[in-house]
């Protein structure tokens, strides 16, 4: 998989944040919600760092206003889970599918109503 793309587990809580906002937020503000409502206490420059690489994996982009930067998602949750899903089906199953269903099963098998909704979701997409 391409670690470039790949978010660390601390760059995918700042997504989150930042995906569930409705508006752009400054680095002050998420300094701030991270202390508030998970108890994690950062400084300006290690969330610099942070949002630096996820702007250099073209995951955040930011506005001034005035002299404050203002963080913001450029592509979705869904369009990143997209890519990276497609990443390791590319890279681990030779982009087969059914060879990542095989492994995902493994020796379980599905049950009727996995089955069901796989047969409900094929049918949509054809």
């Amino acid at each position: 998989m391409d670690r470039s793309k790949k978010m660390s587990e601390t760059e995918a809580e700042i997504m989150e944040v930042l995906w569930n906002s409705e508006a752009p937020m400054s680095a002050a503000e998420l300094i701030g919600h991270f202390a508030e409502q998970r108890g994690k206490v950062w400084k300006a420059p290690t969330l610099a760092t942070f949002l630096s690489r996820l702007s250099q994996k073209g995951l955040v982009g930011s506005v001034r206003r005035g002299r404050v930067p203002y963080y913001h998602p450029i592509q979705t949750r869904a369009a990143y889970q997209q890519s990276i899903a497609q990443e390791l089906l590319d890279t681990m199953y030779q982009g087969s599918v059914t060879k990542f269903f095989a492994a995902l099963c493994g020796d379980t098998p599905l049950s009727a109503k996995d089955r069901e909704e796989l047969r409900a979701w094929l049918d949509e997409e054809t």
